[in-house]
């Protein structure tokens, strides 16, 4: 086994397809399948199901892959480590977050650490953080940034930001920006919200319990955009973070005010898996990503309260 095998397996893997992996490698077809079948000979086991569809993994080709995910972004790791000199940072860094989160900040963020790092290759990851979870374990992400405290036994969370949530309607005879709504007066209303999977979802229907009171939800919607979307057209209202909404805002698409009685918030914090240490890249990318998030917030363009590295909230 050699770790041309390795890469070759995991790009079947991840397209299905050994003409897309063939493509995406650049190297022709019948070399790609050849290394694949000499790896199923070395291992004693098949690794995919091939069908009129393209391949699938079995049993035993996903437990390969989870493995060999690791030890490739190990030996790259290792390789940048030791290429450094005149503090060049090099490197990979697969990072994730909720799809809601990449539309807020993954384009800032990258454009940052990239002005600061052009040699380090990222990879952006948009998953619900229960898969994000499970990555960071199985050595696919190197980093994540989540909602919620709740840390796994193989993750370390450190903490972030703590976001004030808002009602976000349509301009036309929305609440003035500076005027509060009660959370009893989203019953009032005709709803727009993530399906129930979602943590936003979730953290609202476990308010409204709390204060007895049913939530009118006309539509879900996971996709950011398509939340933003139906609301400037009217349909209904959504709850939302201001930084998600700042420019629609500024530019008289939406609306958004403040949340109270209660207000409405939900933490963020930084996941790394535990007992893995992270690469220098992987480093780097946190103290960007936590200068970035610290800039929005200072600049107005995320409502929230840091939270200090060391110290997560109850």
């Amino acid at each position: 086994m050699d770790l041309r095998q390795l890469n070759t397996f995991l790009q079947v893997a991840e397209l299905g397809s050994l003409s897309r992996a063939a493509d995406r490698l650049r190297i022709a077809q019948p070399a790609l399948s050849r290394q694949v079948r000499l790896l199923e000979a070395e291992l004693k086991v098949a690794l995919f199901d091939r069908h009129g569809r393209g391949m699938a993994l079995t049993p035993a080709g996903e437990k390969l892959r989870a493995r060999a995910g690791a030890i490739l972004r190990q030996l790259e790791e290792a390789r940048a480590d030791l290429a450094e000199d005149a503090g060049t940072v090099r490197g990979r860094v697969v990072f994730g977050m909720p799809t809601t989160l990449v539309d807020i900040l993954g384009t800032r963020l990258v454009e940052r650490f990239l002005a600061l790092h052009p040699e380090v290759e990222l990879r952006a990851i948009p998953a619900f953080s229960g898969y994000l979870l499970e990555w960071l374990h199985a050595g696919e992400v190197d980093i994540a940034v989540l909602y919620g405290s709740e840390a796994q036994a193989s993750t370390r969370l450190s903490p972030l930001l703590v976001e004030s949530l808002c009602l976000v309607s349509p301009p036309e005879g929305a609440p003035a920006p500076d005027h509060a709504v009660r959370f009893a007066a989203l019953t009032q209303r005709r709803l727009i919200l993530p399906g129930p999977q979602h943590g936003l979802r979730r953290l609202l229907e476990r308010a409204a319990r709390r204060e007895g009171v049913k939530l009118a939800v006309a539509v879900e919607a996971d996709a950011l955009q398509m939340l933003k979307g139906l609301v400037a057209r009217g349909l209904g209202s959504t709850v939302l973070p201001l930084a998600a909404v700042h420019e629609d805002v500024r530019e008289g698409r939406l609306a958004a005010a403040p949340i109270v009685a209660p207000v409405l918030s939900r933490q963020l914090a930084v996941a790394l898996p535990m007992g893995r240490p992270a690469s220098r890249a992987v480093r780097r990318f946190e103290e960007v990503l936590r200068a970035e998030v610290a800039a929005m917030v200072r600049d107005g363009l995320w409502e929230g309260r840091l939270l200090a590295a060391d110290t997560m909230p109850a």
